[in-house]
């Protein structure tokens, strides 16, 4: 006599395990766009922006022309520089803008040992 054993079903997968990995994954896709949108605006201080507006490049200075928007409460100090093709800085220098005016429009000229490739201002803060 020889019996036969068949072999037991698969448990199919169960539906509120799929619905932990969908929840799971919804999250997980909102972290990340909440951690992107904050590294986006790493860096800058709320109320402040500065602008270079126009650059112009000689073998060994760079003129900068600049704009800073701001509470007009507020003195503001910048920096701008002059940097070379691997993004090196050239040289740099503090400009502030005063309180009493909501913005400000500057020019600056810096003196580069070589030819730079662009200038910027950045990294403003209030003081």
């Amino acid at each position: 006599m020889t019996t036969s054993v068949s072999k037991p079903a698969a448990p199919a997968e169960p539906r509120r395990g799929r619905l932990g990995m969908v929840i799971a994954g919804l999250l997980a896709a909102l972290m990340a766009a909440g951690i992107g949108i904050l590294a986006a605006h790493a860096g800058q201080t709320p109320g402040i922006v500065p602008q270079a507006v126009s650059y112009d490049i000689t073998d060994t200075s760079v003129v900068i022309n600049y704009t800073v928007a701001k509470e007009s409460g507020d003195e503001v100090r910048c920096t701008v520089d002059a940097y070379d093709t691997e993004f090196v800085v050239l040289a740099k220098k503090e400009v502030s803008a005063p309180a009493g005016k909501s913005g400000v429009k500057g020019t600056e000229t810096l003196v580069t040992p070589r030819r730079a490739t662009g200038a910027r201002i950045h990294d403003c803060r209030k003081v």
